[in-house]
């Protein structure tokens, strides 16, 4: 079996803890979060970092570069990105480099829906959230567009996604010795 990472990327709210959990159980590989990573190195909470008028959004970037360069040696791994790790040019360029990288979307509707009682997200922080969701998305549509592989997670279970996803892996990588997954 290829020892290739695999980043689950994607906007807030597209499911990618739960999906790469779930991949990384099918797929026999170990499972990571980059923001569970960020919170353990920093002792504190993603919100807290963003929240902090001596650190905020540009620290917590620091950071997520400085876990990623540490993720990127290791092999084997399906990663969980927080939403904005690799639209940073930098940070998208030490991924691929020796791993696959799958975008989960969802529409603004279906994000806010799964969001909306959702207290613990910097960037949502306002009243109105389909409103900032739906800009947010517009912001990041050029940099979302860069990435070869996508999976519209709208109205598909965790485990179609997976297959999904798997299929995308065997495609790519053309590996036939996968079809125990």
């Amino acid at each position: 079996m290829l020892r290739k990472n695999i980043f689950i990327t994607g906007f807030m709210g597209t499911g990618k803890s739960t999906v790469a959990m779930a991949l990384a159980d099918k797929m026999n590989k170990k499972f990571t979060d980059m923001d569970i990573l960020i919170e353990k190195k920093e002792g504190k909470s993603i919100t807290d970092i963003f929240n902090d008028e001596g650190e905020g959004e540009s620290y917590f970037r620091k950071v997520e570069r400085e876990v990623l360069k540490e993720i990127i040696k290791q092999n084997d791994l399906v990663i969980a990105t927080g939403g904005g790790s690799l639209l940073n040019d930098e940070n998208y360029q030490l991924a691929r480099k020796n791993s696959a990288i799958i975008l989960l979307q969802a529409k603004p509707e279906v994000i806010f829906k799964r969001l909306k009682e959702d207290s613990e997200r910097p960037l949502l922080s306002e009243k109105n959230k389909l409103d900032r969701i739906k800009s947010l998305m517009e912001q990041r549509k050029n940099k979302y567009s860069r990435f070869e592989y996508s999976v519209d997670t709208s109205n598909l279970t965790v485990a179609q996604v997976v297959d999904e996803i798997i299929k995308i892996y065997r495609r790519e990588y053309d590996e036939d010795n996968i079809s125990e997954i």
